[in-house]
């Protein structure tokens, strides 16, 4: 995976802003995720994760992600500012941040969420800029 790829599982070509694809989010995603997530570990430097709305996750998927999550929640708590999910509708974006403490303290890293993908990148880049 190259840095400007957005081809791959995670959209690079803004790094350090990184945006899941979901188009990309099929029974079996997860190796590649993984993979990706260590090359952009690999680079040591800061970025943001953005997560749009995607397809719900197939089981084993979800389950080998947070394995990797755990394994790697040093590294990752050290150069993933913060993990942004945009999800339009106001209820379950009340019900996804009723959850972000415990994500937050399983991951080391905060956990925030938008409305819209304009939204998230401000977010974003204001998380970096340490503000």
């Amino acid at each position: 995976m190259t840095f400007s790829d957005a081809s791959g599982v995670l959209n690079t070509s803004d790094f350090p802003l990184v945006c899941l694809n979901p188009d990309q989010v099929v029974p079996g995603y997860a190796a590649d995720w993984k993979d990706e997530m260590t090359a952009l570990l690999e680079r040591g430097i800061p970025f943001a994760l953005i997560y749009p709305p995607a397809p719900e996750e197939d089981h084993e998927d979800r389950k080998e992600r947070g394995l990797w999550l755990k394994t790697n929640r040093e590294r990752l708590s050290r150069l993933c500012r913060v993990m942004i999910l945009i999800e339009p509708d106001a209820t379950r974006r009340s019900a996804l941040e009723e959850m972000f403490p415990g994500a937050e303290r399983a991951f080391g890293v905060p956990q925030m969420a938008t409305t819209t993908k304009a939204e998230a990148e401000i977010l974003a880049h204001h998380v970096l800029a340490g503000r």
